[in-house]
């Protein structure tokens, strides 16, 4: 084998090597709805509600899982709403590498499934770890 081919080889492995070992990124997520939002901050798997609306609604967020085989189907593991106090609602809930997660948000009352089809109300992509 040439010399330029060794390297070749070489720094091919370096890179796939590096593409393998390398860290995933923090994915943090915000999703609005009129008067309000919903946020999930990576580092440390906090959730936010915040309703920034003085409309009497309040602002109504959940976290749904499905672990594809135990939970037959989507279930809600977090719950939180905002309205009529000062500052945001928050929570702590483990992000495994597992299963779904599904985020929704809305304006005036809890999402009926994690695919609400409600001008109030919107959802995330499925994502964990």
């Amino acid at each position: 084998m040439s010399v330029m081919k060794r390297i070749g080889v070489v720094a091919s492995a370096l890179v796939l090597v590096g593409a393998v070992a390398s860290p995933a990124f923090a994915a943090d997520r915000t999703m609005s709805v009129p008067g309000g939002y919903m946020k999930h901050v990576d580092n440390g798997d906090i959730f936010r509600v915040c309703d920034t609306r003085a409309d009497g609604k309040g602002i109504y967020g959940q976290l749904w899982y499905d672990s594809f085989y135990a939970t037959g189907g989507y279930k809600i593991v977090l719950k939180l709403s905002d309205g009529g106090d000062a500052g945001c609602d928050s929570a702590v809930h483990d992000i495994g590498n597992k299963g779904h997660y599904v985020m929704t948000v809305c304006s005036g009352s809890y999402a009926p499934d994690p695919w609400p089809n409600h001008s109030n109300c919107t959802h995330s992509a499925g994502f964990n770890e």
